[in-house]
């Protein structure tokens, strides 16, 4: 039998080591960085944190949260009613951001830049516009 013949079987421990790594979810980092949101770690996360382009951020209490969306032709808009003030998100493809908010599994809104949208896929969620209107006391 030729050396390039001969195949190397793994040991146990190397089958125990392997069956214990962390699987993947089918969700690769790169489909992660596609959101503009990101998923909560738990339905215990009680804040929305919106981040701005320019790297400003700020968040909300989730407590109380009504959202609505308006599916557009060249844009959605989401619009979320916080107790103390009013956030409308325009982009494109929202709808899976809107059901995040709806299971209290979206942990934040990130902006996009100019850039970003021009080159990402009209399929794919966006968020071109974030405005921020307080509420009077």
């Amino acid at each position: 039998m030729e050396d390039s013949d001969i195949k190397e079987r793994p040991t146990v421990v190397k089958k125990i080591l392997q069956s214990t790594l962390p699987r993947h979810e089918p969700e690769t980092a790169e489909a992660a960085e596609k959101k503009p949101y990101e998923d909560a770690r738990s339905r215990d996360e009680v804040n929305l944190e919106i981040r701005f382009s320019d790297g400003t951020r700020k968040f909300f209490s989730l407590v109380g949260l009504e959202a609505e969306f308006d599916p557009g032709d060249e844009h959605d808009t989401l619009t979320l009613h916080f107790l103390r003030a009013e956030v409308i998100v325009t982009g494109r493809a929202l709808l899976s951001l809107y059901e995040k908010l709806l299971d209290q599994r979206a942990r934040f809104i990130k902006q996009g830049t100019q850039a970003e949208g021009d080159l990402r896929d009209p399929n794919v969620p966006y968020v071109e516009q974030i405005e921020i209107h307080r509420k009077e006391d």
